[in-house]
């Protein structure tokens, strides 16, 4: 199988298409023959050696890097019974994996909890970019933050893979929302919904924004929004892990998400794009070393807005 791999941790010139031997499946799992496979921060940290534990627990070189994709189910286990040969599936890689199983690849083998059916107008490339980002978005407005029609709420760092996702998730449940983005970024956000655009270049948001419901904290300024917040409000981030004193902080609920997402909400993620509720901003390249190494010098560069999408094949 044609792979994007690593036979070392370090820059992104690391990355070298390689011919590796076909996968294994046992029999609870999987095999998916990928279409398109997304670009994630946490891919450009496995590249580096900074993932640790569970992260890395199975990992021997060279490694396959990547969790999003979709794709095609090309084989089944034994015991496999919700998914058939031919289907048309996305999801994530297994967070604890070999490390010649990631989705910068031919194909990825998964269980049956880490992917939903891709339902039917959604395209492969649509379908890559929704499992991290999206699910982290979704775990921290809905499931952790539980944002009702009127509250308010203030996503820190909006144009980012995840912010794009919160803030359009936290429209469509109904709430006025605030967000932090440089001014380039303006446009898009309020074409989105989004009800305030802060500059944070030139303002915190504390110094305009007071007694809000949630705050999702996707920058690692925990600070700023717990002025932002209402006494009894809550805060999640995905950025930085809160302090006793910050955690304490009046009768603020302050917590660090780790996202667990179900098939379920991966299946809520793309009815969102089709009924027009989550419009996806993303970028398409083509299934080679020189188009992923780019990828990850523009997200190490801060350069990207959205999702960068790797398109292996129609």
């Amino acid at each position: 199988m044609k792979a994007i791999a690593i036979k070392q941790f370090g820059a992104a010139n690391e990355l070298t298409e390689m011919d590796l031997p076909a996968l294994t499946v046992k029999s609870d799992e999987i095999k998916v023959e990928t279409h398109a496979f997304s670009i994630n921060p946490m891919d450009i940290a496995g590249r580096a050696g900074y993932l640790s534990s569970p992260f890395n627990d199975q990992w021997s070189f060279p490694i396959v890097l990547g969790y999003d994709f979709a794709g095609v189910v090309a084989e089944v286990g034994s015991d496999v019974t919700d998914y058939k040969v031919g289907d048309r599936v996305f999801g994530q890689a297994p967070t604890t994996r070999p490390g010649n199983n990631g989705a910068y690849s031919e194909e990825v083998v998964v269980t049956s909890d880490l992917i939903a059916p891709m339902p039917e107008g959604l395209s492969f490339d649509q379908a890559a970019a929704l499992p991290i980002a999206g699910l982290t978005a979704y775990c921290a407005i809905v499931t952790n933050l539980n944002v009702q029609p009127g509250q308010k709420v203030l996503v820190q760092g909006g144009a980012g893979g995840v912010g794009l996702f919160a803030v359009q998730i936290a429209k469509a449940r109904g709430a006025y929302v605030a967000t932090t983005a440089s001014p380039s970024h303006s446009e898009l956000l309020q074409s989105l919904g989004v009800d305030e655009v802060i500059d944070y270049h030139k303002t915190s948001p504390a110094d305009i924004l007071k007694d809000y419901d949630a705050v999702f904290d996707t920058v690692g300024d925990i600070d700023t929004g717990l002025k932002v917040l209402k006494a009894d409000g809550k805060l999640v981030t995905v950025a930085a892990q809160p302090t006793p004193e910050q955690q304490n902080h009046l009768q603020q609920q302050v917590m660090f998400q780790f996202t667990n997402g179900t098939p379920a909400d991966l299946t809520t993620l793309a009815n969102y794009v089709l009924d027009g509720k989550i419009k996806l901003t993303m970028a398409t390249k083509p299934f080679s070393a020189a188009d992923v190494i780019e990828a990850h010098k523009e997200i190490e560069g801060h350069h990207v807005t959205g999702k960068i999408v790797i398109h292996v094949e129609d």
